[in-house]
């Protein structure tokens, strides 16, 4: 029979076996069951504190503190080491006086040893840095992304587009034994999109690895993705995944700069393009991981990583850079400078080329758990962060916070889609953006979204752009883009439409439609910013929108109902705006049409950009156009109706689409009217024979329609004055054969 001494001598030597291979998780409940069955013994309370202590939930690792209090208060044979550790621990749980007292027992008893006392020093000073942020907490309200983004595994390194459309983030999740390596977890890309305020459940990014990917960055946009690949015999490095409506590329190579033989961890590239600053321990640095730029040069080449060097990086780490697309603004991560305990976030800015010392966040921002990974959206009213902080769901959580009023920063974002106006779907575009005042030089390439025909682009205020943007199958056009000098955050939903102009199957010109969606003022613009606020705060759940709509019914208050509504139904995806200037009288709206007959090489402007001089058609100032056609007059009206009336019949020979020259003279006469009324214009109308094939036929009558087209042309009357229609077969069976070989002009008003 076995006694129960036996039993827990049993207990304890199995916990000794995990513990010994270092297996914590099943050592632990092994030397719980050994402490709730009676034993005393402080080495079973201290190697019970060890096992909870490696947990990588916060919330286990601070129910070590009683078990490693236990056990120094009733052995002298407890490592030294356990006072620093304790004091570690209470740090986490913000007992901070506490950790403060371990701290300076670990001092007292290692006075010989410098390096325990600088260790011990720098942990008083950072718990008292502690002290001193929680005291005066700032105006920040932190708020869990909850159970669709946060599990009881870890969530890290939050990645978000400009426009909070798309977050991405790492997961650590269980191995299911069909992924790339043999561990027991394995990191991988989670991405959600944010639909009316509410973000989809998380699906996994497949990337093609054998070994564990996670988030870097991403562009403002949301179509780039830097990604982070790490390696059996490379610790780890930068790669770059481009999107495809909902899928995404292989990843490639962003550029040889970044890589190193060393640790890549993290980057973020600005709105331009032209700037990514990442993370690496590359040789060289000032210690541990350091922030480093690489610029893109006029030649195309991306320059040599440059060291941010002081005040910016430390002995200690330096990591996750998030550069806000205002490009002055650079947050990171550091467990170096003023740390209220582990990682902490830091904000420096860009004054006359040099930055800014490092501020701390500070509290509930960073806590004296490890918080880390920070991204602010364009507005600047709203960022997202991890932390292994007390209250998560499991290790590191992934958190956002709602910034002050006082946090709009002054940037303009352009959300817009380019359309084929026929079909409404999406053309292969580019678009190059041009800054007027710096010499006409290319800002940046910006490469739509190939399966939505979706843009974003950020820019700053007091600026103006010309837009050159070459759409598969039309003729580089260019939009300018008058950036306003305003103080708060600007959006602009911009969609362009475009549709070729053909005359008897021959493309002779382009109609560009452009509808910009904005606020006229100042007022109405913060308005829309503070509604759109608004809504995110009530679609996510931040206030309880039921006890809201009961104390407005109960107040009969129907416009604080219809008000509620709407922020419940508010989306700022470019989807829902409404681009129907008949209902929506906010809209500015332009459209121009360019016939190629009137644009010669002449009359096409030369736009250097990467390298290359593309002819874009004359520059389209939307504004200007857009006020001009509003307030445009009506039509001229003519006065002499009779001209109508005059006519011309040609025919042709079989087989023919040459004019005889009899017919010049009826055509002449109709050259006269409209060279004395300019607001005429031709109609042209193509007959085709019923005999032989009706492809052969109709091809044979446009070229004949064509030839009296060009006769006009020829003689000054240009394509914009020509209304084509294309009229098939006679359908008159007892009419001559001769009929269906003729072209019909006559003289129409042209429409305004």
């Amino acid at each position: 029979m076995v006694t129960e001494v036996q039993a827990q001598t049993k207990v304890l030597a199995d916990a000794e076996r995990y513990f010994s291979i270092r297996n914590y998780e099943q050592a632990l409940p092994l030397y719980e069951q050994a402490i709730q069955e009676g034993t005393k013994d402080p080495g079973v309370y201290y190697k019970a504190g060890l096992c909870l202590q490696k947990s990588t939930n916060l919330n286990d690792q601070i129910k070590a503190i009683p078990y490693l209090e236990f056990a120094l208060s009733n052995s002298k044979d407890i490592p030294v080491i356990t006072y620093f550790e304790l004091g570690e621990l209470h740090l986490k749980n913000e007992s901070i006086d506490k950790a403060i007292e371990n701290y300076d027992k670990y001092k007292s008893l290692t006075q010989p040893d410098k390096k325990a006392q600088a260790m011990a020093d720098n942990a008083i000073t950072t718990a008292r840095n502690a002290i001193t942020f929680m005291s005066v907490p700032r105006d920040f309200k932190v708020h869990s992304m909850g159970q669709n983004v946060n599990t009881a595994y870890t969530e890290y390194n939050p990645v978000v587009s400009a426009d909070e459309s798309v977050l991405a983030f790492t997961a650590l999740r269980p191995n299911t034994g069909k992924t790339r390596s043999g561990d027991k977890f394995i990191e991988e890309i989670l991405i959600s999109n944010n639909q009316s305020g509410i973000w989809s459940l998380p699906q996994v990014v497949n990337v093609y690895s054998d070994y564990n990917v996670g988030t870097a960055g991403i562009s403002p946009d949301g179509q780039k993705m830097l990604i982070f690949i790490g390696g059996a015999s490379d610790p780890g490095n930068l790669f770059q995944i481009n999107r495809a409506g909902s899928d995404w590329s292989k990843p490639t190579l962003i550029t040889p700069v970044l890589n190193s033989p060393s640790l890549e961890t993290t980057a973020s590239i600005t709105p331009d393009g032209k700037t990514i600053y990442f993370a690496s321990d590359r040789k060289g640095g000032k210690g541990g991981l350091d922030i480093y730029k690489t610029t893109l040069q006029s030649n195309g080449a991306w320059g040599p990583a440059v060291n941010l060097g002081a005040p910016v990086n430390t002995e200690a780490n330096e990591d996750a850079p998030f550069i806000h697309p205002n490009q002055t603004t650079l947050y990171f991560t550091s467990d170096g400078h003023n740390s209220m305990g582990g990682r902490d976030i830091f904000k420096t800015t860009l004054v006359s080329n040099a930055w800014s010392n490092p501020e701390n966040m500070g509290y509930p921002v960073n806590t004296t758990a490890n918080d880390n990974y920070f991204t602010l959206l364009a507005d600047g009213r709203r960022a997202y962060f991890s932390s292994d902080r007390k209250g998560g769901l499991g290790a590191q959580d992934i958190y956002y916070i709602d910034m002050p009023e006082s946090s709009s920063i002054p940037l303009t974002m352009i959300k817009g889609k380019i359309l084929d106006a026929e079909t409404n779907k999406p053309i292969p575009t580019k678009i190059y953006l041009i800054d007027n005042e710096t010499d006409k030089k290319l800002d940046f390439v910006y490469h739509p979204d190939p399966e939505t025909g979706a843009y974003l682009v950020i820019l700053p205020p007091a600026k103006n752009y010309d837009m050159v943007i070459e759409s598969e199958g039309f003729l580089p056009y260019t939009l300018n883009v008058n950036v306003p000098n305003q103080t708060y955050f600007y959006e602009l939903y911009q969609q362009i439409k475009l549709k070729t102009i053909k005359q008897f199957d021959v493309v002779v010109g382009q109609e560009v439609q452009v509808k910009n969606a904005f606020y006229d003022t100042n007022q109405d613009a913060k308005t829309d910013i503070r509604k759109t606020h608004e809504s995110k705060l009530v679609q996510s759940g931040t206030v309880d929108v039921y006890d809201m709509m009961l104390d407005l019914m109960a107040s009969s208050d129907k416009e604080g109902i219809d008000y509620l509504v709407d922020l419940i139904q508010l989306d700022n995806s470019v989807d829902e705006i409404n681009f129907d200037e008949r209902t929506n009288s906010k809209l500015e709206v332009a459209a121009r049409t360019y016939y190629y007959d009137e644009s010669d090489e002449s009359k096409f402007e030369k736009k250097v950009v990467d390298g290359q001089t593309i002819l874009s058609l004359p520059t389209f100032m939307v504004a200007e156009e857009a006020k001009k056609q509003k307030d445009q007059p009506q039509k001229k009206e003519l006065t002499d109706k009779s001209v109508l009336n005059k006519s011309a019949k040609i025919f042709f020979d079989a087989g023919k689409s040459d004019i005889k020259a009899q017919y010049n003279t009826s055509l002449d006469a109709l050259l006269v009217e409209l060279e004395k009324y300019p607001e005429l214009g031709i109609e042209i109308s193509g007959f085709a024979s019923a005999e032989g094939s009706e492809e052969l036929n109709r091809e044979l009558s446009n070229k004949r329609a064509i030839a009296v087209l060009e006769y006009f042309n020829h003689k000054g009357i240009v394509r914009r004055r020509v209304v084509a229609k294309g009229l098939g077969v006679t359908k008159d069976a007892v009419a001559a054969k001769e009929e269906g070989r003729r072209v019909e002009v006559r003289l129409v008003e042209l429409e305004r």
